[in-house]
């Protein structure tokens, strides 16, 4: 499995263009880019588990219980034929994301498991060094699975400025993914510390919102969610208010966390004063926003094909899908109205508009 040559040089020699930069930015993009794919294969149902091991040497390791490169194929690839490609013979979606972290690393050890056997790849600085080999005996995989890859790596010294991971952004990241991906079982292993976590959130974003309000005191018990469809992509929204005043939006475009928000925010927003201004029979005057937002732990998330995902400037931290907006206003309200009518909180919410 090479790195066709033209294109490792391309990534080292301009490796700000391909993960950001080459601070800690870049150094966890590494990562980030891995998992991103890891999340690509589950919306497939492609994948059920994933393990983020942090060394304490550096070194960063990733598994996914996901398809791999058939046996018969491997010397094909490992001659420079492909690298885990979108091809029709392959189908395996990790190419661009393997061609930067391993492009970017001083060393890299490549496992794959599949048919009960075994197969490694080593290589430094985005090359292998010799071809590929079978591992006999198989050794286990870190998970019970079929399948599956593992992808160790050491990020270059002569290329990053930071090298040391922060172990809190990783462990967030894989709670991320759970949550956005239901069903998928997260793991983040800290050998250093000897700590390790599983998130495994089968109700996605609801199921989120209650774990992250369980400290508070909420206005109700299950946190209202809706599930949305349109022009091929999904929306997921998950609302629950609480005693207290804080509030949180937090709202995601596949697995990037748009911090400015965007179209799926705003319709959102719309949905929600509309539903509440019908409810309280002003439909002429706004509900205003910052007295529905009191207490409330919101989560909006859009999943689809990357081609859909437009973002207003290079940053992916405001979403642009143009009609997006207007889609959500309109489905997300009726199906509030029905749900809130008879809703315990609405009472409050209404009482708030009052004040």
């Amino acid at each position: 499995m090479v790195l066709p040559t033209d294109l490792v040089e391309a990534v080292r020699r301009r490796p700000a263009m391909y993960c950001g930069d080459v601070g800690e930015y870049g150094l966890h993009h590494l990562v980030y880019f891995l998992l991103d794919a890891v999340y690509e294969e589950a919306r497939c149902g492609e994948c059920g588990d994933v393990v983020l091991e942090l060394g304490g040497d550096g070194s960063v390791a990733l598994f996914s219980a996901s398809r791999t490169v058939p046996a018969e194929g491997l010397v094909e690839v490992a001659k420079g034929a492909g690298f885990f490609g979108r091809s029709p013979k392959y189908g395996w979606g990790w190419d661009s994301m393997l061609v930067v972290s391993l492009g970017l690393s001083s060393r890299y050890q490549l496992d794959m498991w599949a048919d009960g056997r075994q197969w490694r790849l080593l290589g430094e600085h985005g090359r292998p060094l010799g071809d590929v080999s079978e591992v006999t005996p198989t050794e286990p995989m870190p998970v019970s699975a079929g399948r599956g890859v593992r992808v160790h790596f050491v990020p270059d010294a002569t290329i990053f400025e930071v090298l040391a991971f922060d172990r809190a952004r990783l462990a967030r990241r894989c709670n991320e993914l759970a949550a956005l991906a239901p069903g998928l079982r997260v793991c983040f292993v800290d050998l250093q510390r000897g700590e390790r976590t599983l998130w495994h959130l089968p109700g996605g974003v609801a199921q989120w919102a209650q774990v992250l309000t369980e400290a508070r005191h909420r206005l109700h018990t299950e946190p209202v969610a809706f599930d949305l469809a349109w022009d091929g992509l999904r929306v997921q929204c998950a609302f629950q208010w609480c005693e207290d005043k804080d509030s949180t939006l937090l709202s995601f475009a596949n697995t990037v966390r748009t911090v400015r928000h965007g179209a799926h925010v705003n319709g959102v927003i719309q949905a929600l004063r509309g539903a509440l201004a019908k409810l309280s029979g002003t439909l002429r005057r706004e509900f205003p926003w910052s007295r529905v937002s009191q207490g409330l732990m919101a989560i909006v998330a859009v999943s689809g094909p990357e081609r859909q995902m437009a973002f207003a400037g290079p940053t992916k931290t405001l979403l642009a899908i143009a009609g997006l907006e207007e889609a959500i206003r309109k489905q997300l309200k009726a199906h509030l109205v029905e749900t809130l009518r008879g809703h315990p909180v609405t009472p409050r919410l209404l009482a708030r508009r009052l004040k």
